[in-house]
C-alpha cells in the first residue's frame, strides 16, 4: 500500500509565488487516495487504482514505485526484462559489495513513441534523435531497501552535429526513515479498484476538462482575433497555431456547432476556421471536412487541396478511412480521394499491430478500388483512362498485397492493347508490395526484346527493389545479349552508379550484387540514351541523396519520361521528401513547330516589313503572296498552341499525352494529366480575369496563404512521473496586396499604375522540457524568416517598343529578408530569453524531483538553421530624403535583314534615373548600330563611356575610325586604305593611327606599296611617336629578263632610331649555265644606327659544263666577309669532274684574317679521284686520296680476274 503524506511543494517559478489555494489543491491530490500494489520478487507486478485518482498524481506514484524495483538474485551481473513507468525494456544489474547498480537504456522502451513522432520516415539504424538513460544506486539490508538514488537524462540531438543537444536531467532520491508493521489485509479499509500496471499514462489536456460552452467561446474568440490581426504576421502565425491546437481537443458535435457559429469570413476574405481544419488533422476535423466536401460546401480546388493535406495525417484512424470512403462516391473529388485514402490506409497499416486488411473501413476502400479497376479492363474506354491511372496509382500507395489486385495488375501489364500509361502505372503499382509477392511477370517483361523499352525499364526498376540471385543472373545474361540501346544504356548506367553509390539504403543491395553483373558496356550520352544517376551529399545535418532517371524511346527524339527523387537521412532515419515523375508523348510536333524553319522565315518577312515606307511600297506586291503564306503558318501554330494551353482537344490521334506524378514521403499525392493541366489553365485564366476586373475597377486585391506545416509533439515518461515533452511546430504565411488602374488595348500597348505589397513569414519552433500539473521547466527555440516589402509605381508600354517603368518604395525602412533565432528558458509562467554563447540551466524543485533542462552553445560552431541566438537581416534604408521614385525607360528599334541573324539597323535606349534626388545616380545606355556606324554611350554618376565607330568607303578610299572616350579622355584608332591604279603601276597607301594613352601623341604607321606588273615592287613604311625619331623601312624588289639571262635584285633600308640601322643590296643572276649571287649589308647598332660602320658581304658562283671528252665539270666558288667577324671570314673553291671511267673532286678552303691572300696559312685542301681500269676478264679499281695537310697521295687498288669456261674444266 502506498500513501503520500505531508508533501511539500516549493515554488514553481523564481519570479512569483503561486496561490496558496493552488498549492493546497496539488497537495490534496497527492494525499487523496491510497495506491495498492503487488510487489513480488522485487518487481511491482500490478496496481489497484482507486476512484478519484488523478492521472498526474498516479504517474508520480508509479515513478516512485519504479524506483523500488530491484533484483534479488543478482550476484555480480544480471540482465532482466522489466516493466516500469517507461515501459518494458532491459535492465542491467551490477553488484558492487553492499551496493546494487541499476542502469537502463530507455531507447528500447521509447522506440514506439519515437516511430510515432517521426511518422513519415524509415528507420535505417538506431534512432539517435532522442537519447535516454537511467542510472540508479540501491542499498539493501537483509530485508529492506535502505536508500535509492536515481538519475535520468533525456537528450534531444539538434539538426547539426556541431550544434549540441537539448538535455533534461531528473534526480530522485528515496531514503528509508523508519519501518512499521504492515496492516493485516482483513483490517484494510481500502476497497476494490481498477487493475493497472506501472506504465506511464498520458494525461488529458486542460481543454478536455473545460465545459463545452467555454471551449467554443475561446475558439470563437481566437477566430475573431485572427480576423483583427492584419499587420503582424508573427502574431497571426501564433494565433493560427493556437487555433489548430484548440480544434484538436473538440469532438465532432462540438466542431459542427463551432462551424455554424465561427465559419465566417474576415474582411480580407479569409476564412480562418476552414484553413485550420486540414492542419488540425484529428479524426473529428477530417470527418467534418469530408462532410463539407460531400455536401459540396467547398469549391473543387479547395477540396482537392484539403485532400492532399489530409493524406499526410500522421496517425489516421478507421473512422478517417470511413469518411474518405464516402467521398469516393462524389465524382468531383473521386480521383483525389483515391490517392488520399490509399495513403491513409498505408499509414494505418504501418502502425497497426493486427492485420489492417480485416478492418471493415479498409475492406470497403479496397472493394471500391477493385470495382474501378475491373470496370476499366473491359475494352479500355478512353473516357476511363484518367480514372484508371488514379486507381493504379492508389494501388501503389496502398502497399497491401491484396490477392484481388495481383491478377488485375498482371492483366494491365501483359495486355498489348492497354495504353502505355496504364501498363506503366500497373508496373509501378508494385513499388510497396512485399517481396514475397511473385514478380515473375516483371522478369518476363524485362527479358522480352519485343516489349516497349519504357515497359522493360519500368519492369527492371521494380525487379531491383527485391533483389535476388536469380534476378541478378537474369539481368547479367539479358544485358550481355541486349539488342535495345535504350534498355541496355539504362541498366548499365544504373548498375555502374549503384556500385559507387554512398546511399545508406542501397548498401545491402550493393553488397549482394555479383562482381561480374555488368557484363557489357553501353553508350553514356545522356541526351541521346536512357540513363540513371545517383548523387549523395554529406553535410553537418546528415546525408542527402538525389536519384535521376531519363528514359528515351526509339519512337521519339525527345525523352519520354524523367524522374527525380530526393531522400535525406537524419539521425538514423530516412525521409523520402519528394519524388517527381514526368511522362510526355507526342510532343515532337510542338517542338518542331517552335524551332522550325517556318517561323524564322515569317520573322524575316516581318522584319523586312519594317523597312522605310518608300522601300515597302516597291516590294509590297512582290512579297504579298509570301506574307500571306507566313501568316497562315503562324495562325496554324498559334491555333495549336492555344488548343494545347487552353484545353481545346486536338481531333487527331497523335495529340499530346502527359502526366506528372508527385510523391511526398513516398505517397503519391498528385497526378496531373494533360486534361488536368488544361483544366488548371482554364481555372487560372478565370481567376486572372477576375483579378483583372477588380484591378480595372481600382479595387484592392488580397491573396493570402496560411498553413501549419508541422505540429508534432513527443511525450516521454520521466523519473519524476511528469511528462517530458518535445514539440516541433512550423507555420507559414504569405500575403500579397495589389491595387491599381489598368488601361489595356493589347499586349503591346497598355499602362498599369498601382502598388504591390508582399509579405511572408515562416516560423519554426522546438520546445523541450517538463510540463505537467506542477508547472513547466523547458527550453524554447524559436526561429523566424520574415520578409515585408512595398512597391508602387507605373508601367507603360507603347507599340511594343517604348517602355517606361516608375517605381517607388514608400517606406523609409524595408526588410527584404530577415532571419532570426532566439532561445528562451521557461519556468512556470516566467519566460526569459537566453543571450550569449554559454550554457544556461534552469532548475525547479517539487518533492524529490529535480529536472534540469539546458541548452548549450559553442561560439566556434556554425550551422544552418542557427542553433542559438542570431539575427541576420537584409534591410533597405532610404537615406536620400529627396528620392521619391525610380524611373526605368527602355526603347528599341530593329530592322532585320534576310538570311542573317544580325539586324541591318538597330537602336536601344535604356535609362535608370532618380529625379529630384540629391545624390546623382542616373544611369543610361544608348546603342545605335548600322552597317557603317556604331555608337555606344554608357553614362554613370562616376564615369561616362562613349564608344563610336565609323566605316566610310569613297571610291578607292576606305577608312574606318573607332573612338573611345572615358570621362572626357579621348582614345581612338584610325585606319585608311587608298588604292590608285595607273596604266604602268598600282599604288596603295595604308595609314594606321592609334592613341592609347591620354598624355601621349598617337602612334602613326604609314605604308606605301607600288607594284609594277611583272617588274618592280617597292615598299616604304614609317612609324612615328614610337621611337625617339621616326622609324622607317623601305624595300625594292626588281626582276629583269633578257634573252637567256635572268636577274633578281633587292634593296632594303631599315632604321630603328637608337637601336638598329641597316642597308642591304642583293643580286642573283643566271647566264646560261652560270649562276652568280651577291649580298652586301651595311649596318650600325645603338648610337651608330645612322652611320653604318659595319659591313658584310657574300658572293656565290656556280658553273656547270661538259668538255670534248664527255667529262662533266662543275665549279663552285663562295666568299664570305664581315668587318667584325675575322675568324670566320673565308673563301671556298670546289671542282668536281665526272666521266664514265673517272671521278675526281678537289676542295680548297682559305679562312681567317688573311683569307684572301696567297700566302694565307689557314687553308684546307682535299683531293680525291676514282679510276676504273677494268677489262673483259679483269676488274681493277684505283682510288687516290690526298688528305688535308699531306704532300703525298695515297693509292688504293682493287683487282679481280675471271678464267674462261674451258680453263675451268681443266
Amino acid at each position: 500500500m502506498m500513501q503520500i503524506r505531508n508533501p511539500q511543494i516549493k515554488r514553481l517559478s523564481h519570479q512569483r509565488e503561486h496561490s496558496v489555494q493552488g498549492l493546497k489543491k496539488l497537495r490534496e491530490s497527492l494525499e487523496r487516495a491510497r495506491l495498492k500494489f503487488s510487489l513480488q520478487g522485487g518487481k511491482v507486478t500490478a496496481l489497484c487504482l482507486q476512484e478519484g485518482e488523478q492521472v498526474w498524481a498516479l504517474n508520480m506514484k508509479r515513478a516512485l514505485l519504479s524506483m523500488f524495483q530491484t533484483s534479488r538474485t543478482a550476484s555480480k551481473q544480471e540482465l532482466v526484462q522489466e516493466t516500469d513507468i517507461y515501459g518494458t525494456c532491459t535492465s542491467r544489474y551490477v553488484r558492487q559489495g553492499p551496493v546494487l547498480l541499476k542502469s537502463r537504456d530507455l531507447t528500447e522502451c521509447q522506440r514506439a513513441r519515437l516511430a510515432n513522432f517521426w511518422p513519415h520516415s524509415v528507420l535505417i539504424t538506431e534512432d539517435t534523435s532522442v537519447q535516454s538513460e537511467l542510472h540508479c544506486l540501491q542499498k539493501h539490508d537483509s530485508t529492506l531497501m535502505q536508500e535509492v538514488n536515481c538519475t535520468e537524462a533525456v537528450s534531444m540531438t539538434t539538426w547539426s552535429k556541431t550544434a549540441g543537444v537539448m538535455r533534461t536531467q531528473t534526480v530522485s532520491s528515496l531514503l528509508l526513515l523508519r519501518a512499521q508493521p504492515a496492516t493485516p489485509p482483513s483490517q484494510d479499509p481500502v476497497g476494490g479498484g481498477v487493475r493497472t500496471d506501472l506504465r506511464f499514462e498520458e494525461e488529458g489536456t486542460a481543454r478536455q476538462t473545460q465545459d463545452r460552452t467555454s471551449a467554443l467561446q475561446d475558439i470563437s474568440q481566437t477566430v475573431r482575433t485572427l480576423c483583427s490581426l492584419t499587420s503582424d504576421p508573427k502574431m497571426v502565425s501564433q494565433e493560427f497555431l493556437q487555433l489548430v491546437f484548440q480544434l484538436r481537443d473538440l469532438s465532432l458535435p462540438q466542431l459542427r456547432t463551432l462551424w455554424e457559429e465561427a465559419s465566417f469570413k474576415c474582411r480580407n476574405d479569409w476564412q480562418p476556421l476552414l484553413d485550420a481544419l486540414p492542419a488540425c488533422g484529428s479524426e473529428s476535423c477530417v470527418v467534418l471536412l469530408s462532410d463539407l466536401m460531400r455536401n459540396k460546401e467547398l469549391e473543387e480546388g479547395q477540396a482537392e487541396a484539403f485532400l492532399t493535406t489530409i493524406a499526410l495525417v500522421p496517425r489516421p484512424t478507421p473512422q478517417i478511412i470511413d469518411s474518405i470512403n464516402v467521398l469516393l462516391e462524389v465524382p468531383e473529388v473521386q480521383s483525389k480521394a483515391l490517392l488520399s485514402g490509399s495513403s491513409l490506409v498505408y499509414q494505418l497499416c504501418q502502425r497497426s499491430r493486427t492485420s489492417c486488411g480485416e478492418l471493415p473501413q479498409v475492406q470497403t476502400f479496397i472493394n471500391r478500388l477493385e470495382e474501378i479497376l475491373k470496370g476499366g479492363t473491359k475494352g479500355e474506354n478512353p473516357a476511363k483512362v484518367q480514372t484508371l491511372v488514379y486507381a493504379l496509382k492508389s494501388v501503389g500507395n496502398l502497399g497491401l498485397a491484396a490477392p484481388v489486385f495481383v491478377p488485375l495488375l498482371e492483366h494491365f501489364m501483359l495486355s498489348q492493347s492497354s495504353l502505355l500509361e496504364l501498363r506503366l502505372a500497373a508496373i509501378y503499382a508494385l513499388r510497396r508490395y512485399p517481396c514475397s509477392v511473385d514478380r515473375a511477370v516483371l522478369l518476363q517483361l524485362y527479358r522480352s526484346s519485343l516489349e516497349d523499352p519504357e515497359v522493360r525499364i519500368a519492369a527492371y526498376q521494380q525487379l531491383m527493389r527485391c533483389p535476388a540471385q536469380d534476378v541478378f543472373e537474369a539481368v547479367k545474361m539479358t544485358l550481355k545479349s541486349e539488342t535495345s540501346s535504350q534498355v541496355g544504356s539504362y541498366v548499365w548506367s544504373h548498375l555502374t552508379n549503384l556500385l559507387r553509390s554512398e546511399d545508406p539504403m542501397k548498401q545491402t543491395l550493393i553488397e549482394s550484387l555479383p562482381d561480374d553483373i555488368v557484363s557489357r558496356d553501353f553508350e553514356a550520352e545522356f541526351l541521346k540514351y536512357s540513363s540513371y544517376a545517383d548523387y549523395t551529399v554529406s553535410s553537418g545535418m546528415g546525408l542527402a541523396n538525389v536519384e535521376t532517371s531519363l528514359v528515351f524511346s526509339p519512337k521519339s527524339f525527345l525523352p519520354r519520361s524523367a524522374t527525380a527523387n530526393l531522400t535525406v537521412y537524419f539521425h538514423g532515419r530516412a525521409y523520402n521528401l519528394l519524388e517527381v515523375d514526368v511522362h510526355v508523348e507526342n510532343a515532337e510536333h510542338l517542338v518542331k513547330n517552335f524551332f522550325g524553319k517556318e517561323e524564322r522565315e515569317c520573322d524575316t518577312e516581318a522584319a523586312q516589313s519594317k523597312e522605310p515606307r518608300r522601300m515597302r511600297r516597291r516590294t509590297e506586291d512582290a512579297h504579298k503572296e509570301g506574307k500571306e503564306a507566313c501568316l497562315n503558318r503562324a495562325r496554324s501554330f498559334l491555333d495549336q498552341a492555344k488548343a494545347m494551353l487552353l484545353g481545346r482537344r486536338r481531333t487527331e490521334a497523335n495529340r499530346p499525352k502527359c502526366w506528372i506524378g508527385v510523391k511526398v514521403f513516398g505517397n503519391e499525392l498528385s497526378v496531373l494529366t494533360c486534361e488536368d493541366l488544361y483544366k488548371e489553365i482554364d481555372q487560372l485564366s478565370l481567376s486572372a480575369a477576375g483579378l483583372a476586373v477588380k484591378l480595372l475597377k481600382g479595387h484592392e486585391v488580397q491573396l493570402n496563404h496560411r498553413a501549419a506545416l508541422m505540429t508534432e509533439e513527443l511525450v516521454l515518461p520521466s523519473l519524476s512521473g511528469l511528462p517530458v515533452k518535445l514539440g516541433i511546430n512550423m507555420t507559414s504565411l504569405f500575403s500579397l496586396r495589389l491595387k491599381g488602374n489598368v488601361n489595356y488595348r493589347d499586349t503591346s500597348h497598355f499602362s498599369l499604375t498601382g502598388y504591390v505589397k508582399p509579405n511572408a513569414h515562416v516560423g519554426l519552433s522546438a520546445w523541450m522540457g517538463v510540463d505537467g500539473a506542477l508547472g513547466c521547466a523547458a527550453v524554447d527555440w524559436v526561429s523566424e524568416l520574415r520578409s515585408s516589402t512595398s512597391l508602387d509605381g507605373s508601367v507603360q508600354l507603347q507599340e511594343g517598343r517604348d517602355l517606361r517603368v516608375t517605381l517607388n518604395t514608400p517606406e523609409d525602412v524595408m526588410d527584404i529578408i530577415s532571419i532570426s533565432s532566439r532561445v528562451f528558458q521557461l519556468s512556470g509562467d516566467h519566460r526569459e530569453e537566453i543571450r550569449g554563447p554559454k550554457t544556461r540551466g534552469l532548475r525547479w524543485w517539487a518533492g524529490s524531483c529535480a529536472p534540469t533542462p539546458s541548452y548549450p552553445f559553442s561560439a566556434g560552431d556554425f550551422s544552418l538553421p542557427p542553433p542559438g541566438p542570431v539575427s541576420v537581416s537584409l534591410r533597405l534604408l532610404k537615406l536620400d530624403r529627396g528620392l521619391h521614385y525610380y524611373v526605368l525607360e527602355a526603347a528599341y528599334s530593329l530592322l532585320a535583314q534576310r538570311g542573317s541573324w544580325l539586324p541591318r539597323e538597330a537602336s536601344l535606349h535604356v535609362l535608370l534615373a532618380t529625379p529630384q534626388s540629391s545624390i546623382p545616380r542616373d544611369m543610361s545606355l544608348d546603342l545605335n548600330f548600322s552597317p557603317n556606324r556604331l555608337l555606344l554611350r554608357i553614362t554613370h554618376p562616376l564615369k561616362t563611356i562613349l564608344i563610336q565607330g565609323q566605316l566610310v568607303q569613297d571610291r578607292s578610299v576606305m577608312s574606318g575610325k573607332m573612338e573611345l572616350s572615358i570621362d572626357g579622355v579621348h582614345y581612338y584608332i584610325l585606319g585608311l586604305v587608298d588604292t590608285q591604279n595607273h596604266p604602268a603601276e598600282q599604288r596603295t597607301r595604308y595609314h594606321f593611327e592609334a592613341k592609347m594613352a591620354p598624355d601621349e601623341n598617337p602612334m602613326i604607321l604609314s605604308v606605301n606599296v607600288t607594284r609594277s606588273p611583272g617588274r618592280k615592287t617597292s615598299f616604304a613604311a614609317t612609324v612615328k611617336n614610337v621611337f625617339s625619331e621616326t622609324a622607317s623601312l623601305s624595300a625594292v624588289l626588281e626582276r629583269r629578263r633578257d634573252g637567256s639571262s635572268k636577274q633578281y635584285s633587292v634593296e632594303t633600308e631599315l632604321l630603328l632610331p637608337g637601336m638598329l640601322g641597316a642597308r642591304m643590296l642583293g643580286l642573283m643572276e643566271q647566264r646560261g649555265s652560270v649562276w652568280n649571287s651577291a649580298l652586301r649589308l651595311k649596318y650600325g647598332l645603338g648610337g651608330d644606327a645612322r652611320n653604318l660602320l659595319q659591313e658584310c658581304y657574300t658572293t656565290q658562283r656556280v658553273r656547270s659544263e661538259r668538255d670534248a671528252n664527255l667529262t662533266n665539270v662543275m665549279r663552285a666558288d663562295h666568299e664570305f666577309y664581315c668587318s667584325n667577324t675575322a675568324p670566320v671570314n673565308h673563301k671556298i673553291h670546289l671542282r668536281h669532274e665526272e666521266s664514265h671511267s673517272h671521278i675526281k673532286s678537289t676542295l680548297d678552303v682559305s679562312y681567317g684574317k688573311h683569307w684572301d691572300e696567297i700566302n694565307n696559312k689557314r687553308t684546307l685542301f682535299l683531293s680525291q679521284s676514282f679510276k676504273n681500269q677494268s677489262t673483259q676478264n679483269h676488274t681493277s679499281y684505283i682510288a687516290r686520296v690526298q688528305p688535308p695537310g699531306a704532300r703525298e697521295e695515297f693509292e688504293l687498288q682493287d683487282s679481280a680476274s675471271a678464267l674462261p669456261p674451258q680453263a675451268a674444266k681443266l
